[in-house]
Formats: structure tokens, sequence, C-alpha cells
């Protein structure tokens, strides 16, 4: 026996006793390291399950230990664990316990982490609720008021808070306005005096919802804040209980108290202390305030009668003003009316004025104590209205001012007084009663006395005045003149005046009526002679009608009338001596002659005149002279015939121009007679004028200016002159000759209507044409011409030089550079100016002023319609065009990424036409990275098959967003840290290179990107990889987010190997609906490793069934658990129907993979005691092997035989009964072997180095037809389960060794008659993530 022949038997002898001695300890499943467990799972719910396997299948039992077990309860003999208390991650999110299992001889320990995740299980917490805050009423919309903040101790989203305003109260809902990070703002005003002073806000804060119990809760709390508005100074005091008025009694003491003002600070938060003053008094100084108390006084005497005038009210104008200044620097301070009436105290006289009623002045200077009037004699009966007013007043108001009236005197039974008794006022009327007793001859004056007696008033109850009444005498006698008739003498042509003679009468009347008034009758003779109505003086009155020859005598009557219209008369004879009374005569009215200007003794007319008197006489010789007139030097007169003459030339131009070209002259002819009479006569002399003189410009040349685009406008005034004397010679006519014709025009207009009419010419722009200044032209040269109307006309002519003027009349222009999209950066970057807007206007005087006209918030190119949106006041624009980002506004490109300007550049000094022009400007609001990445939601675990995860397999997936725009919203994902923590408790191992991220995409502004793997992973590794995964944007100022990914390993020992009597390619078509029937059947997701063929031909002649390829697939459960091999059998059968589509395809059997017992440890155990018995097992295998050879050739020369049968075909068989107890059938020819006690478990392969071990027991089970509910049925050929070397190479790990070891159990169980059916249906152990 050979050295290596005597090993394998050591070898041999060794394994089968550690076999039958050794108790291998239970082991956790991979996966019991870290727990994961619901923080919301129920008192008695199921929390997980402790899974362990035994090798010996003992019966185990389960044990939990530390301070955190007293949160479940653990079934000993399931290991099912229950909760026992209540959950609270936020408490404790991670638990440690020590778990043990026992198989009665063995006992494992494990320290288990139980980490909670988290449930919706807790509602958001407002830190330092209530909120209290104090904001005055003039704070500016948008300020922030104060700041909450709730904190959620949930995780996610359902830690995160957002925040909403659900109640204000007064009703205001939209006052205020909380943000997301909790700053509450104003969005609105306040008022303490017209709205409210305190607001009570509710505030919710809410989480965004997530799993709790199954179901998705969203929770909330709520706190309340008060706002209480504190008052500012910016309103006036209140007079309190208005209007005012009082009364005062009259003559009360200076320093009286009469009335109260109160005042309060129209701002009542503030209470400021009120003073008092009078502003205004009418009448002013009868009353004083105290500053202080508001009390008014009496300042001064009070006389209800001096009032009068003002109703006996005094009106005070009080004024109450507050200590301090107001907001505006400026005191605060209200007016009000106060209505004193005085009131009367019967303090007063009655008195007399002497007026009349309507009309009286009753002050103390108007008063009168006597009266004087005049009656005629004998008077009838009746009242003295006429010629006496008197008046009665008493300024005491009611029953005070009544009085009694009576008269007293000699001569008061003579009259009568009306009325007897008066109130206040009254006209008091005298009456006569007794006319008799009036008699101008008895007495000339009467007087009486009038007494007023105020009979209220016992101290002071009259007055008085004296009544002096004059008696006038009556008309009762005539004028008498002393003779009845009388002769006077006077010449004809006396001169008015010439006193004739003086005749008077007497009358014994006193007075007027013995004054006497003449006149003479009748009327005719008064044209000749006049009396004088005093003196009775008689003179001529009318020297020319008085005339000897028409009437030598005239006759009169003298009437004497007095002043009572009595007439006396006496008849007069008025003679007439005569006088030379005639003059020379002209025989014509008047004389015309015409000559023209300069020439020479063009004149001659002969003056004519006739005398009436006697011829012959020097009364009748008539003698001519030029006695007046304009240029009477220029002529001559014969005086004996009357003959005028011209002496030299007359220039027109010379003579005077009032004289219109006329010479008057007068022409005297005399008598000779004494006095010498004349007579006179106007010689008129027209001087026909020449047209000898050119009209004569004022000025040669003219400098006018004209402002644009006034139509019709004036331009300037030409002025020329022309000396000739008559307006057709002199008249002047303009006209425009060059240089601005169709352009301007030129009208005469009459200056000066006095002789010699002059005229100027005015030009002016044609109505119907525009100048412009910017188009041109700019100036013009104008040829202008006056002519006159002369025969032959003679003209002038000037230059008139016009300067068009610029009109501010162009609107002006935006700068279209400065109008260009503006980009600001968010967040207040660029405080400050950040462009000057510019505008252009072609007028060369001009004034721009630029203006913020309205303020567009576009957010997505979307307007904001809401009044005062925040981004209103987020830009300013000064006058002078300077745009400003606005300090105390933050821009948020977040709220709004677009602001639309309307500017308005207007041009102050525009004369015409529109002075502005609007533009818009759009401002960018550009992103500053300000917002972080943000982790979406998505699942964090994940499940990976390492031996179905190639090189750049995709295994996870992760979304981010960023709230900014741009590169600062970009996101790039980079894999930062993967840890794997081992599922046994053996310390993590940190890995480098393992995982790396995809491309990034992005879809609807979501980036997203796939975990790769970037390294081949370990299939053998159990446990999950922690990979950290960053994600960065794309700012300058990088920020960044983290999250955690779970990647969860299926290792190879969850692989299945199912085995088919069908070829891999025929496999490989029908996979798809093998997976099929496999998710349907097991509720997984199969996943296939490969297909393979099973290619050792001659270990295919001893299968059975013929398998000719082998599936290897793992069973994925969408909850991230994997179906372990074992457990696969006791699925399928619940699902008979499945399991016979999976037959009727090819499905032979399902195995799981042999794996090497790992012998390692337990070897290293037992060692020791093993070498102390090697000699004496040594000894004892020598001999039973030398023993045993003979018989050991007899069955290898079976197996040979054996081999040599798997040529032969089975249609060469022969068919028959079998010999019990063999492998061979009752054919012809057959060579039976008695096999009771074979066992190829003892074959060692002594004699062939690579012979096959196989079960040669015709009656082995066929395991597939156990899985289809169908009894094995003995098979009339060979069936031969092949379980060799090469084929545990093609499926695992299969030594011949443990393969033999295996069979020499099966072959012990059928021995005894138990076969041990190919499922076992051991509770479904599951992997829980």
């Amino acid at each position: 026996m050979s050295s290596q022949k005597i090993l394998s038997t050591l070898l041999l002898v060794f394994l089968l006793f550690l076999k039958a001695s050794a108790n291998f300890e239970p082991k956790f499943s991979s996966n019991m390291t870290v727990i994961d467990v619901n923080e919301d799972t129920m008192i008695g719910e199921e929390a997980y399950k402790i899974i362990a396997t035994d090798p010996e299948n003992d019966p185990l039992t389960y044990f939990m230990t530390g301070a955190d077990s007293v949160y479940f309860k653990l079934n000993e003999n399931t290991g099912v664990v229950t909760v026992a208390r209540e959950l609270d991650r936020e408490a404790k999110p991670q638990l440690r316990v020590r778990i043990c299992v026992k198989d009665g001889a063995n006992e494992v320990f494990l320290t288990q982490i139980i980490i909670l995740k988290d449930a919706n299980d807790n509602a958001p917490i407002f830190i330092n609720a209530p909120y209290t805050v104090s904001v005055y009423e003039n704070e500016t919309k948008g300020a922030t008021l104060f700041n909450v903040e709730a904190v959620d101790s949930d995780e996610g989203l359902s830690g995160a808070v957002k925040y909403n305003i659900v109640e204000v109260l007064p009703d205001a809902p939209y006052l205020f306005v909380i943000h997301q990070n909790g700053n509450v703002t104003l969005n609105g005003t306040l008022s303490y005096a017209e709205k409210s002073t305190f607001y009570q806000l509710k505030i919710e804060a809410s989480d965004y919802g997530g799993m709790y119990n199954g179901s998705s809760v969203v929770r909330n709390s709520s706190a309340f804040a008060f706002i209480y508005v504190d008052d500012v100074p910016d309103r006036k005091p209140i007079f309190l209980n208005i209007p005012y008025q009082t009364s005062v009694p009259e003559n009360s003491a200076v320093g009286t108290s009469v009335f109260r003002v109160s005042a309060i600070d129209g701002d009542r938060g503030i209470k400021d202390e009120i003073t008092y003053a009078i502003q205004s008094s009418k009448p002013p100084g009868l009353f004083r305030i105290n500053a202080q108390s508001g009390d008014i006084f009496v300042n001064a005497l009070l006389n209800r009668e001096e009032l009068l005038d003002f109703n006996t009210i005094v009106e005070l104008q009080v004024m109450a003003k507050e200590k301090h200044l107001n907001i505006n620097g400026t005191v605060s301070s209200a007016n009000t009316s106060v209505s004193i009436t005085v009131t009367d105290i019967n303090d007063n006289t009655p008195s007399f004025y002497n007026c009349d009623l309507d009309t009286c002045n009753f002050t103390e200077s108007s008063k009168v104590n006597s009266f004087t009037t005049s009656i005629p004699e004998h008077f009838s009966t009746g009242e003295l209205r006429e010629s006496l007013t008197i008046v009665a007043h008493d300024p005491d108001q009611g029953i005070n001012g009544t009085f009694m009236l009576s008269l007293h005197g000699q001569y008061a039974s003579v009259f009568r007084v009306s009325p007897k008794e008066i109130r206040n006022e009254g006209l008091v009327q005298i009456i006569v009663t007794n006319s008799s007793a009036i008699d101008y001859e008895l007495v000339h004056v009467i007087k009486i006395e009038i007494v007023a007696n105020d009979t209220t008033n016992p101290t002071n109850c009259c007055s008085s005045a004296n009544i002096t009444i004059n008696i006038v005498d009556i008309n009762d006698h005539s004028p008498m003149f002393a003779k009845q008739t009388y002769v006077l003498y006077v010449k004809e042509h006396a001169e008015v005046g010439t006193e004739i003679g003086n005749i008077t009468a007497t009358d014994p009347d006193s007075g007027n009526f013995g004054k006497i008034t003449y006149s003479l009758l009748p009327d005719s003779i008064r044209n000749e002679f006049q009396v004088n109505s005093t003196t009775g003086v008689i003179t001529a009155e009318n020297s020319t009608t008085i005339d000897r020859e028409k009437r030598p005598i005239y006759y009169a009557t003298l009437q004497a009338t007095d002043g009572g219209n009595r007439i006396g008369t006496a008849s007069l004879e008025i003679v007439l001596e005569d006088i030379n009374d005639f003059q020379p005569v002209m025989a014509r009215d008047s004389y015309t002659a015409f000559i023209t200007e300069g020439s020479k003794n063009e004149l001659d007319i002969k003056i004519e005149a006739f005398d009436n008197d006697q011829d012959g006489t020097n009364n009748s010789e008539i003698r001519y002279a030029i006695t007046a007139g304009d240029y009477q030097q220029n002529f001559t007169i014969d005086p004996i015939t009357g003959v005028l003459r011209s002496v030299g030339p007359i220039d027109r131009e010379d003579m005077n121009p009032s004289l219109d070209g006329k010479v008057i002259l007068i022409v005297t002819a005399s008598d000779l007679g004494v006095p010498t009479l004349s007579t006179s006569v106007n010689v008129t002399i027209i001087v026909e004028d020449v047209n000898d003189n050119s009209p004569i410009f004022t000025e040669s040349v003219y400098n006018a200016s004209v402002m644009e685009h006034t139509l019709g406008a004036f331009v300037t005034l030409v002025k020329a002159s022309d000396n000739d004397a008559t307006e057709i010679n002199n008249r002047v006519i303009y006209s425009i000759e060059n240089g601005g014709t169709g352009t301007f025009l030129i009208r005469q207009i009459l200056i000066n209507e006095t002789v010699p009419k002059q005229y100027e010419g005015n030009i002016t722009v044609d109505p119907t044409i525009a100048l412009d200044y910017d188009k041109g032209p700019k100036f013009y040269t104008l040829g202008v011409s006056a002519s006159d109307l002369g025969i032959p006309s003679k003209s002038a002519y000037a230059t008139i030089h016009v300067t068009v003027l610029d009109m501010n009349d162009e609107p002006p222009v935006l700068d279209p550079d400065s109008m260009k999209d503006l980009d600001v950066m968010e967040n207040n970057t660029m405080v400050g100016i950040v462009r000057n807007i510019t505008a252009s206007d072609v007028d060369t005087n001009h004034s721009l002023n630029y203006q913020l006209v309205s303020v567009a918030c576009l957010k997505h190119k979307i307007i904001d319609e809401q009044p005062d949106a925040p981004c209103q006041f987020w830009f300013g624009l000064y006058d002078n065009g300077s745009l400003y980002e606005n300090k105390s506004s933050v821009i948020d490109y977040e709220e709004y990424d677009q602001v639309d300007i309307t500017i308005c550049v207007t041009d102050l000094y525009t004369e015409k036409s529109n002075p502005s022009t609007t533009g818009k400007l759009t401002i960018n609001i550009v992103d500053a990275n300000d917002n972080a990445p943000v982790f979406l939601a998505f699942e964090r675990v994940f499940v990976i098959v390492p031996e179905l995860a190639p090189l750049s397999a995709d295994v996870a997936i992760v979304k981010a967003s960023d709230n900014d725009t741009g590169k600062n919203a970009e996101i790039n994902f980079v894999v930062t840290d993967t840890v794997f923590i081992f599922s046994d408790g053996q310390p993590n191992q940190e890995l480098s290179n393992v995982f790396d991220t995809s491309q990034v995409s992005l879809v609807d502004g979501v980036y997203t990107a796939t975990i790769k793997i970037k390294s081949s992973l370990d299939k053998t590794l159990r446990g999950q990889y922690k990979v950290t995964v960053k994600a960065s944007d794309g700012g300058t100022l990088t920020l960044t987010a983290t999250t955690y990914l779970d990647l969860i390993t299926v290792d190879e020992s969850f692989k299945t190997l199912l085995e088919f009597k069908i070829t891999p390619e025929e496999v490989q078509e029908k996979m798809n609906e093998i997976i099929m029937i496999l998710r349907e059947a097991t509720h997984s997701n199969p996943r296939v490793v490969g297909i393979n063929a099973i290619t050792n031909g001659r270990d295919q002649s001893l299968i059975r069934s013929k398998a000719k390829s082998i599936m290897e697939i793992y069973f994925v459960c969408k909850n991230g658990t994997a179906i372990p091999p074992e457990d696969i059998n006791s699925i399928l059968q619940r699902n008979p129907e499945a399991v016979q589509k999976l037959l009727d395809i090819g499905l032979l059997n399902i195995k799981e993979p042999i794996e090497p017992i790992d012998t390692e440890a337990p070897l290293l155990a037992t060692i020791g005691g093993l070498v102390a018995a090697f000699i004496i097992l040594l000894a004892i295998m020598i001999t039973v092997l030398v023993c045993s050879r003979k018989s050991y050739k007899r069955k290898i020369k079976s197996i040979t035989a054996m081999n040599t049968a798997k040529t032969i075909t089975v249609d060469g068989l022969q068919s028959g009964p079998v010999v019990p107890g063999t492998n061979k059938y009752t054919l012809d020819g057959a060579n039976p072997v008695w096999n009771t006690v074979f066992d190829t478990a003892t074959d060692l392969g002594f004699e062939e180095a690579n012979s096959d071990q196989a079960s040669i027991n015709s009656l082995d089970e066929n395991v597939v037809d156990a899985m289809a509910g169908t009894p094995a049925k003995k098979s009339n050929t060979l069936e031969m389960t092949e379980k060799t070397r090469n084929n545990y190479s093609t499926v695992g790990n299969g030594k011949p060794l443990s393969a033999a070891l295996d069979d020499h159990d099966n072959n012990k169980e059928k021995a005894s008659g138990k076969f041990e059916n190919g499922f076992h249906n051991p509770i479904l152990n599951s992997i829980d993530i």
C-alpha cells in the first residue's frame, strides 16, 4: 500500500470521527447586525424576526438582553420580536441589544443595533411662543415685524416646517404676511386711531407630511402672536364735547370763571400734555384762558349793550396744542370756537336820540337831551312827524328795557306823547291837541319836557329831554307899488345891462312872506328887457333887438310877488332913442380859391360888401383889409376894390399839417361911421399838393426774430413816411419784394389817424406755414418796399433780417443704450446707482426730468397682478435719471426674476406738443448662488446582486434641485465616501472607487444622476454599502448638500440552481416565460445570472432525466429581501399551476449551491486530542485494510462493469423482472451482482484514480416528480443521479469526499426505509432590509 493511500485512509477515518462527534454552533443570518424598525410600530406588533440557522437543524432558542431590551418582547421559540414599549426615535434614535441563540449545546451572542426609522409622529413646536411685539403705527409696508421659529424633530419632509397665518383678529387677513423663513412682514398700513391698536395672529406651522401607521399624515401646531400698535404723534388734539356755548352776566367781576374747554391728544396712545391759548376774540380782550386747565375767565368789564353789534355773543377761537413736537417736527394744534353770551342786567336808563328809527346809532355820543322844531301858527291837530324825529332807547333786554313816556311844562297840555310805553326802543311822536293855542301873535316859542321813566330801576329810573317848538308866521299881506304907471327912456341897441330905471314895492309881512320878488310881463318882453327880481332895477337885455327902426316903444307890466305868492303890479312904457346901428354886409358868406403849390401870382379874387346906412355918409363908406389868417404875408388886398392876390409861391409841405392845405384869410369890410362898424368874411385858399416827395424808411436795415412753429407769428414792424401833404401822395403801401415770398406776409397798419395818417408794415409768418428751426432755414433776408399812391408813384426799400428761434417743441428721446436690459444681482449686492438713464432733446433750450411711472414684477414672464408687489420698492429713480437700488428692500431672484420699469422723461421747458416720452426698462434679476442644492425625496435603499452587477451598472438614482438658476442651479453629483457595513458584526470597511455617478440629466428643473459601479463588487460580502453622495451647484462660491444611500448586497448564498432537460438555447428562448412564471409564483424579481450546459456526455448517460442545462438565478423581493434557495421549493409548492408550467417547459430539479464545510475551526479545536489517538487508529486501519483488500477488488470490478454499461443504448436493453437487491434486470447474458451491502461511499478510488462516484440504486426518487405531487415510479431503465467531481465543479464548490459522505447518509436513510422528500418546508426566512 502506497503512502498516499495510507494518508487518505487516515483522513477518512478522521473525518468520520469529526462527523460523528462534532456539534456545530448555530449561526445568525447575515442581516441581523443592524435592524431597521419603524418608530410608529404599535405595542404588540411584530418589529422584526431574529433569523438563525443550525447546521444540525437542532431546535433553536432565542434570548435578548441589554438595557434597551425592555422595548421589545422576544418569542424564544420563533425569534419573533414584538414591541413592548412605545418607540420614539426622537428620544432615542438607536437601540442596542444583545441577542443570543442556543441549540442546546452551543450559544451564540450578537450585539444588535436597532435603528428606529422616522415616522411623522411629531408636530412642529414653536420656540419662544407666544410672540409679542410692538410696532409703530407708521411702520412701512414690507417691514419685518418679528420672526417665528418652529422645529420638528422628525426627519426629511416630515421635519421640514412651513408657516401660514390662519387667523388675524380683528379681521385683517391680508395685513400681515409670513415667509417661509419665519419672518412676519407688514403687508399694509397701520393706524392706531382709525384701525386697531392690537392684532392677534394665529400662526400655524405644519410639516410637509409623512407616513404614520401606514397613512400619510400632515401634522401641524399653532402659536399666537400679539402685535401691539404703538401710537406716534401724527394727529392733532381733539376737543371734547364740542360745540362750546355758555353765558355770563354783564358786569361780572374780572376773574370770574366762565367755562372750561377740554382737549385730549389725538394720539390716544401718547396722551401728550395739552396747553390752551385764545387765538382770537370778537371783540378782543374780554376773556382769558388758563393755559393748563383750559378754564376761561373774565378779563375785562363786560357790558352787554356794547356787544349789541355782536349780538351780545363773544366768539373766542381757542387753540389747544401739544407740548412735544409731532413726527414732522412741528407742534400739533387744533382750534375750536367758544360762544359766550353776555346776559343782561338792568343797568341802563332810557335815552333819547335824534334820528330815524331804522338808522339810529345807539352810542353814547349820539344821545341828545334837547330837540328843536318849528310849526306854523294855527297848526292843525296832528303829530309833528315831519319836523321832529325823536327815538327813545333802553339797551337793557326784555322787561329791563321797558319804560314809560310823559310830557311836562307850561304848554304840556297843548301836546301829547305817543306811545306811552316802549320796550327797548321806539319812535316818539309829539301830537298837537290844541291848535288854537299855537298863535304867532301870542307866542313865538313853546318849550316842553319829555320824560322816560324805567319803572323797574328805582335807583336810576329816568331821563328827560327838552323840546323847543318855534311858531312860524303865515303870509297874510300883498306887495304894493307907489304908482300905477311908470315911463322909462333908453337908446336903441343899448348894451346889455344898461339900467333903464329902478321901481320897488313894499310888503308888511315878516320873514319870507315879506320878501318881494320882481318880474316883467308879458314873457316876450323879457327878450329885450329884464328886471332884477330883488332890487327892481330894469335893464336892457338884448342890444340887437332893441331897434328903434323896428319898434320905437315897448309896453310892459312890472309884477311884485312876496314869499307867500301874494302879487302886486304896475304899468311900464319904455321909449327907444335912435343910434347908428347898421354895419357893412358881405356879398357872400365865404370865398374859396385853389392854387398849386410852387406857383406864383396865380390867385386873383374880388371881395365885395355893402352897407345899409345912408349912402354918401361915412356910415356907408366901406374899406377892405386882411385882418387875420395864416400865411397872410403871402397875400395882399386892395382896400378900395377888395381884389385879393398872392405875392409868392407856397410849398404845401411847409404848411402846418393841421391846415390840411388850406389857407384861411379873414377879410374885414368897415364903414367910416362913429362908431365904426365892420363885417368880416372867410376866404379859403386851397393849396393843391404835388407828389414831389418819396417815401423814407425809418431804418434801412431791420433785425427781427420769430419763434418756430408759431402759425401767423408776428415778425416785426417796418415804418416809412412820405412828406407829401395829401393822403394820395403820402399814403405808403408795403410789400415783400424778395427773400420770403410764400413764407411771410406784410399788412398795412394804421398807427396814427391824425393827418397826415401814418402806416406801418406788419410782417408776420404766413398762417399756413410753420417755420421749423430743426429743418431750416434758420435765417431769412427779406426785401421790403414802401410806395406812395402818387402819379407817378415813388418808392423806397429796406432789408429785414429774420432769425428763426428754436421753440422747445420736440419731445425728449430716451437713449436706447441706457434703456437696454439691465442685469442686477439679487441680495442687494449692487446697492446704489445701477444705471444712469439718459435722454436727448434736439431743442436748444431744455431741462430734462426723469420719473418712475410704474413697476411690473414678473416671475417666469408672468406679471404679479397684486397691488404693492414687493418688487415695487426694489428700485428708485432720481430726477436726474440715476436709477438706484433701494437699500431698504432686499432683491430676491426666487421671488421675481424680472422687473419692468416704465420711465418717463419730461422736458420742463416744453412750450408746445407733448413734453414727455416714456420707455420700458427691463431689469433682469441675476441669480446669486444663495440656495444650496436640495435632495428630493427618493428611495434611499437599493438592492444589489453583485454577481449580476457588471461594471458601469446602475445601482441607484439620486435627484436634487436648486432654487437658483443658470450655472448656480447646475448640479453635479459625486460619490465622496463608501463604507461597507458587515451584517455579521465585523468592523465597517471604508472603500474607494467602488461607485461613481453618471452624467447628470435635467428634466423639469430636477437634476438626476445614477450611481454606477466603478469597480467589481465582491459577491461574497454580506451586508450593505453606505454610500455618501454630495451634490454641488455651479456657483462661483459652490454650495453643497449631502445624502446617504444604503446599497444592500444579495450575496451568492441566495443563488438558486434550476436544472432543465432542454438545451441552454431552448432555455434562453423561453427565459422570459420562465421568469414571468417564477415572478408570479414567488412574488419576487427573478434575476438570471447565467444558463450553462452540462457538457460531460459520459456522465449524461447515467442521468435518469437527461439534464442538459442549469439556470443560475436570484429571487429578489420588491422590499429588498431575497429568498434563500432552500425556501424556493416550499414557495412553489403553494402554486401547483406554476410548477406544472415549469415542468412542461422542462424543469427537472431545484438545487442550492453546495458550499464547502468550514472544518478549519473544529480541526483546530480537536487536533490536539486526535494526535494522541492517531497512533492507535493507524495500527487498526492497517489491519482492516489488509483484511478487506480482496473484497474491494471485487467491488472495483463491478464498478468497471457499470461504466461499460453506459455504452449500451436503452433500446438494446431487455425488459423483465429485476433481480431483487441487484443493479441488473433479468436479461439474457446479464451478470447479476448482489448489492445488499454495496455502498459507493466506501469507494476510495484506490484502483482507479479518476473513477467516478455514482449511485447505482435504481430506486432513487425523482424529486421533480415529488414537486408535482406525483408518486415516483420505478423506471424500466437505469436511472442514475451522477454526482461526480466534474459535475460539482460545474455547479459550484462540490468535492468528491463530501459527495461521498452525502451519498452515504442518503443510502442509510433509504436502507432504513426513510426517504427525504426533495422539498422541505421550513418557515420562509427573509432578510429584512
